[in-house]
């Protein structure tokens, strides 16, 4: 009886498994470069919908909301839009400045960051009300030199990631600068893992790296030759997939031979580093440099 009892359970925690996955099947892509942003179907690669963009809208950051809405940035500003199309709101970047990041952090409020002087980081309320605002100088004069993907730590400081010096720097919320890593090539974006480390994608070093942010020790790295069948090129945003593995945006737009070297635009590393999955195809889908999964 208790084998009987046992191998269902077993069953019913397989099929449960399985459907948390088939729930995550879903990804919402989009790219500076690429005239929209599309949901694809993972084990197909279907596209199941898709929002134009207007020309000059570079889009860096995507994000599913828990609500079922997109978030995403086009450099003139920030919006949520319905699967429907229609607009819930859009907050506008300065005239001097380029919205870059657009997120949603574990709390359910959404993280918003433009380039420009100051740089200024907002969270915001599903509603689009403005909760708080950062001002940052990075000492940049170029805007578009500044960054991508900020990203918020447990300490509740911001990450910004910042090409022309290529380092992570640490900043409060009351602005104040608390911490430098020095990275190498233009970093884009980080994640944390669960030992307190980060991946940081090296956008033009052709890299990604799992650093101590605070040591600045790089515990593994992989460089442009170093995954099997993928050659990387600008590595943009990183994602946690399924396990210890992760999603891999391999924007090519800094390349004119990318074309050439048939290198997948988007990838997904196990582990170990091995590519389990990827998307090869530039026909149906344009530069990849940012992701979301849909739950």
């Amino acid at each position: 009886m208790k084998k009987i009892i046992t191998f269902f359970c077993s069953v019913l925690l397989l099929s449960s498994l399985t459907s948390c996955q088939q729930k995550a099947m879903k990804l919402l892509l989009g790219g500076s470069g690429w005239n929209k942003i599309v949901i694809i179907d993972k084990k197909t690669k279907q596209i199941e919908w898709e929002h134009p963009l207007e020309k000059g809208w570079e889009c860096n950051s995507v994000a599913a909301t828990p609500d079922g809405n997109i978030l995403f940035s086009y450099a003139r500003g920030a919006k949520v839009i319905t699967r429907e199309h229609k607009e819930v709101w859009d907050i506008p970047a300065p005239d001097n400045g380029e919205m870059q990041t657009a997120r949603v952090l574990p709390d359910g409020n959404y993280l918003l960051a433009w380039c420009g002087h100051p740089a200024v980081i907002m969270e915001v309320s599903p509603k689009g009300d403005i909760l708080s605002r950062t001002e940052y100088e990075t000492g940049i004069l170029n805007t578009h030199s500044q960054f991508r993907q900020v990203n918020k730590n447990k300490r509740g400081n911001y990450l910004i990631p910042l090409f022309a010096t290529s380092d992570i720097r640490e900043v409060t919320p009351q602005g104040e600068l608390v911490n430098t890593t020095i990275t190498e090539g233009t970093p884009f974006s980080t994640f944390a893992l669960s030992n307190g480390n980060y991946w940081v994608a090296c956008g033009d070093g052709h890299s990604l790296m799992e650093m101590n942010l605070d040591s600045g020790e790089i515990v593994r790295r992989y460089g442009e030759n170093d995954i099997k069948n993928a050659r990387l090129f600008f590595v943009a945003q990183l994602l946690p997939s399924y396990g210890d593995g992760l999603y891999v945006c391999n924007w090519q737009g800094h390349d004119k031979s990318a074309i050439e070297a048939n290198s997948p635009q988007l990838l997904e590393l196990d582990g170990m580093g091995r590519m389990v999955w990827s998307i090869n195809n530039n026909e149906t889908f344009g530069m990849i440099s940012s992701i979301s999964i849909i739950e």
